[in-house]
């Protein structure tokens, strides 16, 4: 599987899809959230520049984003909403709550709402482990590496804002390679993958 370093994958999600050698890839690297996030600051809509396909996408064609509300409670609403290929839209509503009282950058997401409540007992993890100083991008991931999204607030981040982005996932030990950028009205014409075949 080809390998990018970061400069190289900077250029991939730029949509210049050219080889590139070996990956910058940390070598048995943790995957490490990053201090605080001010969800405040956090708030508002997202759009995913590229994730690591998962199976509750696989309705969305493009237009990947999430928008996130800060409740009173402390607890952060999730819209989801993607484009799909009939032209339609699709959404999702769920909650997102801090990992554990001190922290900002590690929270639990659960989709799954019963009479009771939100239910948290089987939540996904949402692990901020890159954000920009000025929260134009985040990269979110997961101790295991299954998941990982890129997101930024335009669908078409600048060269510098990529490279921040790419840095933060191979400071982790993310295989670029798992990833797919995803297509956006007014950034990427269509979803292929990070790392092009051959």
């Amino acid at each position: 599987m080809r390998r990018f370093t970061a400069p190289a994958a900077a250029l991939v999600l730029g949509l210049s899809l050219v080889p590139a050698p070996a990956s910058a890839q940390a070598p048995g690297a943790e995957v490490r959230p990053v201090r605080s996030v001010d969800l405040e600051r956090y708030q508002g809509r997202w759009v995913q520049v590229a994730a690591i396909p998962q199976p509750f996408q696989a309705q969305c064609a493009r237009n990947d984003n999430a928008v996130y509300t800060l409740l009173p409670q402390g607890q952060v609403q999730v819209v989801n909403s993607c484009t799909r290929a009939d032209g339609g839209t699709t959404s999702l509503e769920g909650r997102a709550r801090r990992e554990s009282p001190g922290s900002t950058s590690k929270l639990q997401v659960s989709f799954v709402r019963t009479t009771e409540g939100w239910n948290f007992d089987r939540p996904g993890t949402y692990w901020v482990i890159g954000l920009d100083r000025d929260y134009r991008w985040a990269v979110v991931g997961a101790p295991d590496r299954r998941s990982g999204f890129v997101l930024s607030r335009t669908p078409a981040p600048s060269k510098k804002d990529i490279a921040g982005m790419t840095t933060a996932l191979l400071r982790n030990g993310y295989d670029l390679c798992d990833f797919e950028i995803t297509a956006q009205d007014g950034g990427a014409p269509e979803s292929v993958p990070l790392c092009p075949a051959g």
